[in-house]
């Protein structure tokens, strides 16, 4: 810890050992409200870096693992990562219970709210998250009343999980990725990748794949048109040409892309709903093609958008433009979140910071992590490295839920996210853009 953050930062899952492939509904990262501390905690798989804390007792129970100091005494609950052998917190009054399914935490604590949050790579103790403990979905709605939506214009907010198709069927020949049938990812590197030049032309390949999909449903989306027609193209297109639609069974997600319309941040699962006028949607495409992937997402304005929308778009389109610009051998990552927030400052939206970029190759998910928010995550760029960058910003306040399905993750306060996403390629002239537009 060489520098205080601005805002705290919890790795859920150290980005030198797994990454996104071990988050799973079995792991859990829970996350508290810490409204005036300025310290810092690093949760990774198997340690618990803490930095001025004290007092407090954080028991983890787990293979290999310590009991370790690391609270103050007016911090009502901290971080909780849970694999496989289950890492729980005990004794400050929160307990383990089941939601459709789902592990949850509740909390007694008068100070504290927390979810357990699936996929996430980073969490943001500041990011306030609901307490979703209540087995009825009647009282998860009830919450959302207390939190109202003011100034953010005139839009269809999304609060509940529509119904899904079956997923889409992959020919045999098609060469697929090792988690297609098992839905669990192999491990990734431990240590960001620098890769060989036969291994940057397969990602050219994927990339360049992956924009051309984009640019298909850039053609064709509007309004009437459901985002389960979305999944259609996109995986009828993928598959016709050889390749295999990253997100479809990863970690079991049912689709073949991610589509988030209005107040959904991200991991949107299409269904029957029709996009109307006024909505904007951003559309996440991942391609693994001859055994690399490729990245990208855009949000798309359906008709008539209001002002406020658009100038979400505008901003969060601008974040990445801008992060994307500073990259180059010996940048270190963390200027990438400095970059965004200061954009998102400007422009005055906010950056949502529990979601991460990425390093991609053979594998979806690897290091390095990249912020979008202020951070000291440590290691600089290096000619060969690839990862993505995908800022989300917001209208309102960063703080999202997860609904019932696990994985759409929506804000809080109803405002809407706007997000996009390149996968580059640091060079030794700086970077390049391998999902470029084309």
């Amino acid at each position: 810890m060489h520098q205080a953050l601005k805002r705290i930062t919890l790795s859920a899952v150290s980005s030198t050992t797994q990454h996104l492939e071990q988050l799973n509904p079995q792991r859990l990262a829970c996350v508290s409200l810490w409204p005036r501390e300025k310290y810092i905690a690093y949760c990774s798989r198997n340690e618990l870096f803490e930095h001025g804390f004290d007092k407090c007792k954080f028991p983890l129970a787990g293979k290999d693992e310590e009991k370790t100091d690391c609270l103050r005494d007016n911090v009502q609950l901290s971080a909780i990562l849970s694999s496989k052998e289950n890492l729980l917190r005990r004794g400050c009054h929160c307990n383990i219970g089941y939601v459709n399914k789902q592990e949850r935490l509740s909390t007694t604590s008068a100070f504290s709210s927390v979810l357990c949050l699936r996929n996430f790579s980073t969490i943001c103790p500041s990011h306030h998250v609901l307490n979703m403990s209540s087995t009825s979905n009647h009282s998860k709605r009830n919450l959302w009343d207390i939190f109202k939506r003011y100034n953010f214009g005139d839009y269809a907010v999304l609060d509940n999980v529509e119904e899904v198709c079956d997923s889409h069927h992959v020919p045999f020949h098609i060469k697929c990725p090792p988690y297609a049938e098992t839905g669990q990812p192999l491990d990734g590197p431990r240590g960001p990748e620098v890769k060989a030049e036969w291994q940057v032309k397969a990602m050219r390949d994927s990339c360049h794949l992956a924009r051309s999909i984009m640019n298909a449903v850039g053609k064709t989306i509007e309004a009437g048109m459901t985002t389960e027609e979305i999944d259609v193209l996109v995986h009828n297109k993928i598959i016709k040409s050889e390749a295999y639609p990253s997100p479809l069974n990863y970690q079991g997600f049912p689709k073949s892309v991610c589509t988030s319309v209005n107040n959904v941040a991200c991991h949107g699962i299409p269904n029957k709903r029709q996009l109307i006028d006024g909505d904007i949607v951003s559309v996440d495409i991942t391609v693994f093609y001859n055994g690399y992937h490729g990245d990208c997402c855009e949000t798309y304005l359906i008709g008539n958008v209001d002002e406020a929308g658009r100038h979400l778009v505008n901003a969060a389109r601008r974040c990445r433009d801008e992060a994307i610009a500073i990259c180059g051998p010996g940048v270190p990552f963390s200027d990438i979140g400095a970059k965004v927030e200061e954009i998102a400052k400007e422009e005055k939206v906010t950056v949502v910071p529990c979601f991460v970029g990425h390093g991609i190759g053979q594998y979806f998910h690897g290091p390095p992590d990249i912020y979008h928010c202020y951070n000291d995550y440590p290691g600089t760029m290096e000619e060969g490295m690839t990862f993505t960058i995908e800022p989300i910003v917001a209208q309102g306040s960063e703080e999202v839920i997860i609904l019932e399905d696990g994985w759409t993750a929506v804000m809080l306060d109803n405002g809407r996210a706007a997000q996009f996403e390149h996968t580059i390629l640091i060079t030794d002239k700086g970077h390049e853009i391998l999902t470029r537009y084309h």
